[in-house]
């Protein structure tokens, strides 16, 4: 009996096999601090590779929750799995998503290699681990692209250079019991530090003004790091401004004049590591309306009179998985939600298998798919045309924060308070 049990854990410590199915107890297996990975992810549509460039000793305690550190709801591209060595046993997952997955649906991606910095945060792990890279096969089943072993022992960790002292713009308790959120500037001088005030508390109100994230209010620590950037505004490449920021933001990524976002994860990570931190905002100094989010990467937002309205929306994706809900048949993505399987995130589906996603709120008798009309203006449903598609994704509401504006839908909402439960206990 030993013996099969000894073949069976070393099977498991070889293949990265998903293997826990009950409670992991964070003190027995980690420290309560913080083990950055910095990596590179290179490829196009037809492939991609993983390869590690720093494992970093954040500074600071361990931001997440001490109880749920096996992710329930595996909304991501991505996913890193922490595995115990001398058991395999899984102690720590995360899914996640990044720029590179939208890479690869652009016609660019298609065939170009190119390189994406990335970066996922694991509590501080006692002993000796395996860390398996995982990305979704085209059935969307996580298989393992790379494994990399950590031994505090012996590998190599690395203290990143002084960051700027994080302000707390809104405390409510414990990190290891909230959501902590960092909000970083980019795009602000010296000059523009009274600026750079008003639109952090600005920011910090927007977070949480609108419904539900207003019920979670005493569930945020929201924390502001003023990052000093050479010279003021934001890269616009279609106006042809290049600005040098501390965080490098820029519009028209990935050929979206409005997506706002950075290349330079690893510096972004380095400038906000005096931070306890779960989620990120970047806050961009820009009057031009944009921004961006994808979940569990970051946000970057605008700090303008917009700010108010797309916060909310982008903060939607990074921390719920949220998809849009709007129709863009101008964005070039090919195929980023597929008719042919259940998209991953809670508010759209394609009704491959809608009976888990929000089939249970949709009145009796509605049919499926939705007809728009004035009496079912506000009913859940599933109306076509979501996730950029005219044709074949569907959304919940006519009209929700995620799509054409208003509040959130009752489907986000319930995805967005189911979020709050992980982080909070």
């Amino acid at each position: 009996m030993r013996k099969i049990v000894s073949i069976l854990a070393l099977a498991l410590l070889l293949t990265c096999i998903s293997t826990n199915v009950f409670a992991v107890d964070f003190d027995t297996y980690f420290h309560d601090r913080t083990l950055r990975i910095d990596y590179l992810r290179k490829g196009s549509a037809k492939g991609n590779t993983v390869e590690v460039s720093n494992f970093v000793a954040k500074s600071g305690t361990w931001a997440g929750s001490r109880v749920h550190l096996i992710d329930p709801f595996n909304y991501g591209a991505y996913r890193i799995v922490v595995k115990d060595a001398a058991t395999g046993t899984d102690i720590y997952t995360r899914t996640y998503s990044s720029l590179f997955q939208e890479y690869e649906a652009t016609p660019t991606g298609r065939d170009s290699v190119a390189t994406f910095q990335e970066t996922v945060l694991v509590p501080f792990p006692k002993a000796k681990v395996k860390l398996c890279f995982q990305q979704r096969d085209k059935k969307q089943q996580f298989v393992t692209q790379k494994e990399e072993l950590f031994d505090p022992a012996t590998t190599n960790v690395v203290i990143t250079p002084a960051a700027p002292v994080a302000k707390k713009l809104l405390y409510s308790g414990d990190s290891h019991k909230k959501l902590d959120v960092v909000i970083v500037a980019d795009g602000y001088t010296k000059k523009d530090a009274k600026k750079m005030e008003q639109d952090f508390q600005t920011f910090a109100e927007a977070l949480v003004k609108m419904k539900p994230y207003k019920d979670h209010k005493n569930d945020f620590n929201i924390w502001g790091v003023p990052a000093i950037s050479k010279e003021s505004g934001i890269t616009n490449p279609i106006k042809g401004e290049k600005r040098n920021t501390a965080i490098g933001s820029s519009y028209n990524i990935m050929g979206i004049a409005r997506y706002l976002m950075t290349y330079e994860v690893h510096q972004l990570h380095d400038l906000i590591d005096g931070a306890p931190y779960e989620q990120i905002i970047i806050m961009s100094n820009s009057e031009v309306y944009g921004g961006g989010a994808i979940y569990n990467f970051y946000a970057n937002v605008v700090a303008s009179s917009a700010s108010a309205t797309v916060l909310p929306h982008e903060f939607g994706h990074t921390f719920a998985g949220l998809a849009d809900e709007y129709i863009d048949e101008d964005i070039s993505y090919e195929e980023l939600h597929s008719t042919k399987t259940e998209p991953l995130q809670p508010n759209i589906t394609s009704l491959v298998a809608f009976d888990k996603k929000w089939k249970d709120l949709v009145e009796e008798g509605l049919p499926i798919p939705t007809p728009v009309s004035a009496a079912n203006l506000n009913k859940i449903g599933a109306y076509e045309g979501g996730g950029y598609r005219k044709q074949g994704i569907y959304r919940p509401a006519v009209r929700c924060m995620m799509g054409t504006g208003g509040g959130f839908c009752a489907v986000c909402k319930r995805a967005i308070n189911a979020m709050f439960e992980i982080y909070t206990e």
